[in-house]
């Protein structure tokens, strides 16, 4: 048996199919756990170290990178492995196009790509509600509404992205090479196209690094492959597991179909309850001592997002779904200045699907027998959903 305090393992089967309880006694008993694997890692657990750690960029630096062991072959991920200046640079430029605002102007694209997902099942009465819908709408959006790509192209990445993520160290390199080719061809494609004043024209034009000099083509490509990831990987984690609850807690669906006023609130608490990032990494810069653990210099700690939103010392009944909690400390987008900056778009996403579900599949359940395993790395995903509902009417293709 595993000894998750001093031999902890993110990709072990262990930590996996343990998952909450292993969370859980983290929390309890060890606020700082110790990996063996590959160079070594320590993982910091409750909510107040975890920001202590995370906010605390000089002392615990990004820049060699969000996997605690990186895999051979790995691109630079921008702006997650970078630190201020340049890192506020970058986010500077782009948060103007993730703001509630403008992230509210989707909100109708978003549901035509909902819609438009759940009429290519809805007539069967039961699908895989991973690989049919959570694992293809944040792609689409993110086609669709930032880049204006093809969702042809789209089709071809989502096993990639799914490689890069949570593939195996031997198959995670080639697959993230692979994201940085197809995001560097199609921003030498709107190089030559008139500025369009959206996501990728802030890309292009860049910013400067923390010399004053303009950035390089490399670390553009790199900003909007970490951009097609995230919006891939990371939201479809997120909605799997909202779906999971609502198929496999009846009474907390048919509340929710009653009071539409809680939504929002409902998916942060979705959210808290089943992070899609368990952790990232950071690096050790100085001597320093967290909860009771001593950092030398060139030491790597995983902040663990998972456990923090779980934090009995900051939440009452952590494992409980009660959307009327003071979400205002939640760690699932991530705390201080690497925090995700597509948290705005994510939440659309998933309250949006949370509606259309509601009121298109609104008996959805888990199928009879059915077995729902996950994978466990940096994400927590779910493999399968097979989900029953009472078969209903297409609304339309919006294309």
């Amino acid at each position: 048996m595993r000894d998750h305090f001093s031999d902890f393992d993110l990709d072990s089967t262990e930590f996996n199919d343990d998952y909450d309880e292993v969370l859980a006694e983290l929390l309890e008993k060890c606020p700082v756990a110790h990996s063996k694997v590959g160079r070594g890692y320590y993982v910091v657990n409750r909510q107040e170290d975890v920001r202590r750690v995370a906010q605390d960029w000089r002392t615990f630096t990004s820049v060699d990178g969000m996997f605690p062991n990186r895999p051979d072959g790995m691109p630079p991920v921008l702006p997650e492995e970078i630190d201020p200046p340049y890192h506020t640079n970058w986010r500077g430029a782009l948060n103007k196009h993730f703001t509630v605002r403008k992230v509210a102007e989707w909100e109708d694209s978003v549901r035509k790509q909902v819609d438009a997902l759940i009429d290519n099942f809805i007539e069967t009465g039961e699908c895989d509600f991973v690989k049919e819908f959570a694992a293809l709408l944040p792609g689409r959006v993110f086609f669709v509404t930032l880049l204006q790509a093809p969702l042809e192209d789209l089709d071809r990445l989502v096993d990639v992205v799914d490689d890069a993520i949570m593939g195996s160290p031997e198959e995670q390199g080639p697959a993230w090479a692979a994201l940085h080719t197809y995001i560097e061809g199609y921003l030498e494609e709107r190089q030559q196209q008139p500025p369009r004043g959206d996501f990728i024209d802030s890309i292009l034009e860049g910013v400067d690094t923390e010399t004053g000099e303009p950035c390089s083509w490399d670390d553009k490509v790199n900003v909007a492959t970490l951009f097609l990831s995230g919006a891939v990987g990371t939201t479809a984690s997120a909605i799997g597991s909202m779906v999971l609850h609502l198929a496999s807690h009846p009474e907390d669906r048919d509340w929710l179909a009653a009071n539409p006023d809680e939504h929002e609130r409902a998916v942060e608490e979705l959210l808290r309850l089943n992070s899609p990032v368990t952790g990232t990494s950071r690096t050790a810069t100085k001597p320093i001592e967290v909860a009771g653990t001593q950092f030398q210099p060139g030491d790597r700690v995983v902040v663990n997002f998972a456990a923090a939103c779980r934090d009995p010392e900051v939440y009452d009944e952590p494992l409980e779904f009660r959307p009327d909690r003071d979400q205002t400390r939640s760690a699932v987008f991530g705390l201080g200045p690497h925090r995700c900056v597509g948290s705005h778009a994510a939440r659309l996403e998933l309250k949006t699907s949370l509606e259309q579900i509601l009121r298109r599949l609104p008996d959805i359940a888990l199928k009879a027998d059915a077995t729902v395993t996950y994978s466990t790395g940096l994400l927590r995903i779910i493999n399968e959903l097979p989900v029953t509902f009472t078969p209903g009417a297409k609304v339309g293709d919006p294309r």
